[in-house]
């Protein structure tokens, strides 16, 4: 859990489209998903205001980015803590090589009254696969 005036990006991954488990491997341009595990404490959800996130993937292999998406939110001041699975969406609009090493990147950043608080975080590295053709 983050300090009372903290807010982090805990865990970041990619897993297939509607999935909840982490994949190793991604088929060459399907559609997949990207998990963002956050929390945000007591404190500053006390004087909470928005949250969001900058999801890219990135191809190691090529050094180019395979996409990006934002993610954004209002948020309702309380006193309780807060832990939220974000979920960003892939189309399967998107080029490669089989074989590739992708890897996703992400910022988070929650705005509070006159505080801010910026995180990051990157996933485990999974790889670009095509699906044997009977």
């Amino acid at each position: 859990m983050p300090g009372t005036w903290d807010a982090n990006l805990k865990l970041l991954y990619a897993v297939d489209q509607g999935q909840f488990f982490a994949t190793d491997t991604v088929n060459l341009g399907d559609p997949f998903d990207v998990i963002a595990n956050v929390e945000i404490g007591s404190s500053l959800m006390g004087v909470v205001r928005r949250h969001d996130a900058s999801v890219s993937v990135r191809n190691l292999s090529q050094s180019t980015i395979l996409g990006s998406q934002n993610f954004g939110e209002v948020l309702n001041a309380t006193s309780n803590s807060r832990n939220q699975e974000i979920r960003v969406s892939f189309p399967g609009v998107w080029a490669a090589n089989e074989g590739d090493v992708l890897e996703v990147v992400a910022s988070y950043k929650v705005t509070a009254g006159v505080h801010t608080d910026y995180s990051s975080q990157k996933s485990k590295t999974f790889i670009v696969s095509v699906p044997d053709t009977p």
